[in-house]
């Protein structure tokens, strides 16, 4: 027998639409407190530090993504790029005691080796900021070039540089390029490039997840505190006798 469900009286269907709008409006509420608290945490982040950058119109980038904390990492970075013409990115700011963002890799953490760090939102916003600024002056850079700083006093006697996308045939000539930029200057440190030389700064993080994970060929290089606070116009002046040059030679 055929059972015929009777018409659903006008009170049924507004009910039905009532609930259904209801939900809806919830859903779009919810929605954007979600987008409009993303926004506020994105803001609180950018907030911590600035970027500036320059652009050139070069096939090649210099960056400091330490500044502030790498002590004088920003000012190299900014003199390089001025006596070079290379394109150049500074983040300053961003990491310190009370906020120890890493900006090239979406994590943060004082003190504590690459696998103790820890991933966070505001790192990730940062670091995203980080490689937006990066592709909006250099969508794909001939080669990249990190400048970072230490204070380990096993490492203060050499300029390390660890690699990303180049052969060891490619190191052995960047290591004599360097090694003759820094004779004609007055630092006193060794150079030591990774898959030659032991070196103590891989740059793991960076590499596993971060912006060297992105964009190569890169080098990333480690400058003992001594020389960047003491001598930094010698590192100015090494950097700029000797990245012209790896780019002419090694990526034109």
């Amino acid at each position: 027998m055929l059972v015929v469900a009777p018409p659903c009286s006008k009170q049924s269907r507004f009910i039905v639409l009532l609930i259904i709008t209801l939900w809806s409006l919830f859903f779009i509420l919810e929605v954007g407190a979600d987008s409009n608290n993303f926004v506020t945490a994105r803001e609180e982040a950018l907030s911590l530090g600035q970027f500036s950058s320059q652009d050139n119109n070069s096939h090649y980038i210099i960056t400091a993504p330490h500044g502030g904390y790498d002590l004088m990492t920003e000012v190299i970075v900014r003199k390089v790029c001025d006596n070079i013409l290379w394109n150049c990115l500074i983040a300053q700011d961003f990491r310190s005691k009370s906020h120890p963002l890493n900006v090239n890799r979406p994590t943060e953490k004082y003190g504590v080796s690459s696998n103790h760090e820890v991933r966070t939102d505001r790192a990730l916003y940062v670091y995203d900021e980080y490689l937006r600024q990066i592709y909006l002056i250099n969508k794909a850079p001939k080669l990249y070039v990190e400048i970072h700083g230490n204070s380990r006093n096993e490492s203060k006697n050499r300029i390390e540089i660890a690699t990303v996308g180049i052969k060891d045939d490619q190191a052995r000539r960047i290591k004599l390029i360097l090694q003759n930029a820094l004779s004609s200057t007055k630092l006193t440190q060794s150079i030591a490039i990774e898959h030659i030389d032991y070196i103590y700064y891989h740059a793991t993080s960076s590499k596993a997840q971060g912006s060297l994970s992105k964009i190569k060929p890169a080098l990333h290089f480690e400058f003992p505190k001594s020389s960047r606070t003491i001598k930094t116009d010698e590192v100015v002046d090494f950097l700029s006798l000797a990245l012209p040059k790896l780019a002419l030679e090694l990526f034109p």
